[in-house]
């Protein structure tokens, strides 16, 4: 990926609408299969929403190949005005939201399955807010996300509330952080403006109830222990600690005996 920009003076900002789901970053990632097959037969009579085919995720990190989602088919990116002043707000939001599929409504917290597509999986924007040393623990790198929206104009005007595609390219052009970049496509190279995602958590809603933002290691450690507790429990039952340590005894004992019938075996040849 190279950049194309010219550096020019930051003279405004671009933040998250303070709205249901209003990082959708779940909407670009492989928790969503990418052809929306989780939709079923529907899907071809609703209207796709603005971030369609033009919307994309770009996952970056130092010493790691680039990684780029599509959006999901229903997956509504608007950028507007945030009053009168020169700052920016994005709205991201499923178009469907009322009608989504079971996989989407269970999200993160159960996984959704249907005849032929399952999806589950954290809440990616829980894990991208999360401390550095927790994604350094369980992605093995620190990683920057970016919203890309392809830089042509007829796809701009699907974006831009109440703003002229031209004036609003400028003005997002000038937000901080955000600037130009060639990305390659599959065999071909199109230039994106790059958005980087705001890492503040505070003022997006979740609609999460057991995934909420992770502040710590250990508070990461005893959602994995509860969940790995929880499916002991689903296995061996209400007593799964008596039955769990009985499990565990009964493989050592039979691992020390095919140990000593080996040993045996080998004394005899």
């Amino acid at each position: 990926m190279n950049s194309n920009c010219v550096s020019k003076e930051n003279q405004c900002s671009i933040n998250l609408a303070e709205n249901e789901c209003s990082d959708g970053m779940c909407c670009f990632t492989c928790v969503i299969p990418p052809d929306n097959a989780h939709i079923g037969f529907f899907k071809a009579f609703w209207k796709s929403g603005t971030g369609a085919s033009c919307i994309k995720m770009l996952i970056m990190s130092e010493g790691y190949k680039n990684e780029l989602y599509d959006s999901c088919k229903f997956l509504d990116f608007l950028i507007y005005k945030n009053g009168t002043d020169s700052d920016l707000k994005m709205d991201l939001r499923c178009c469907v939201y009322g009608s989504r599929p079971k996989q989407c409504a269970d999200y993160p917290d159960r996984a959704g399955e249907s005849l032929y597509k399952k999806i589950s999986g954290p809440c990616i924007f829980n894990e991208y807010t999360a401390p550095s040393t927790y994604k350094k623990l369980v992605y093995k790198r620190e990683w920057q996300a970016y919203y890309a929206i392809q830089d042509n104009i007829d796809i701009l005007s699907n974006i831009f509330v109440n703003l002229d595609a031209s004036a609003g390219r400028e003005l997002l052009l000038k937000a901080n952080g955000v600037y130009i970049a060639t990305v390659s496509v599959g065999n071909t190279e199109k230039d994106y403006i790059l958005i980087p995602i705001n890492k503040q958590a505070q003022k997006v809603l979740y609609t999460s109830e057991k995934h909420q933002p992770i502040v710590s290691i250990r508070q990461a450690y005893e959602r994995w222990e509860e969940k790995i507790q929880k499916n002991l429990q689903n296995h061996y039952g209400k007593d799964w600690e008596t039955k769990l340590k009985s499990a565990v005894e009964m493989e050592e004992k039979d691992a020390g005996k095919r140990c000593n019938e080996d040993a045996a075996c080998n004394i005899k040849g």
